[in-house]
């Protein structure tokens, strides 16, 4: 999405308007105690991705907060090796994954709590889901690094198009899965048809999670 009409500005941050209609519409229809836990997955996430990028010396020039991420923009991004690219990428996944053993020893320590089950069992999943190789995740953004240091661009693009619709596929299989489940949560299902459009509307648009 472009255009500075859709952004509110604070300094560095700009905010996607629609990120505040998506948040209203789902305090409207399930707001719980669930929630903060579920934003609190997604900061340590982009936590993750910011550490790596301050380690490698990279400076943020700005930061998007967008309807299913957030596209941290750097300096002299055409500069980065591609491995720096792959770590920065793994990052966000990592520090889910690191949050969730911290839960994992409180349960064990406090016994079972439903909402640090959920915080636990949340953190797994967003990492495991970033990590699918489809455009616009942590997954499809290392895959892409990947078929570039082996493949021309123009078939190392194809490549990654035609990985990125095969899982994109899967976690539509498991978006309905979850609704069906559920009654309820269709928030993969949303997350599905902005990847299903950065996909094949905005092939040259990616972000980090």
């Amino acid at each position: 999405m472009t255009g500075n009409k859709l952004y509110i500005k604070i300094k560095k941050v700009k905010i996607n308007i629609i990120c505040l209609f998506l948040l209203l519409l789902f305090a409207s229809i399930n707001f719980s105690v669930y929630m903060p836990v579920l934003f609190l997955c997604i900061f340590v996430h982009e936590t993750g991705h910011v550490l790596f990028i301050k380690l490698n010396g990279i400076k943020i020039s700005s930061v998007e907060i967008l309807p299913f991420g957030i596209n941290i923009v750097t300096e002299n991004r055409r500069l980065t090796a591609y491995k720096t690219d792959i770590l920065i990428a793994i990052g966000g996944p990592c520090a889910n994954i690191i949050f969730a053993g911290v839960i994992f020893t409180a349960i064990k320590i406090t016994g079972y709590n439903s909402l640090l089950f959920f915080a636990f069992l949340t953190n797994i999943l967003y990492a495991v889901i970033n990590l699918f190789p489809v455009k616009s995740l942590d997954g499809g953004r290392i895959s892409e690094i990947f078929f570039k240091m082996i493949l021309p661009e123009n078939l190392s693009f194809m490549a990654v198009s035609v990985i990125s619709s095969v899982f994109l596929g899967i976690l539509s299989i498991f978006a309905f899965f979850i609704l069906m489940i559920t009654g309820y949560n269709f928030t993969l299902i949303l997350l599905c048809c902005y990847l299903f459009y950065t996909i094949y509307f905005s092939p040259g648009h990616t972000i980090k999670k």
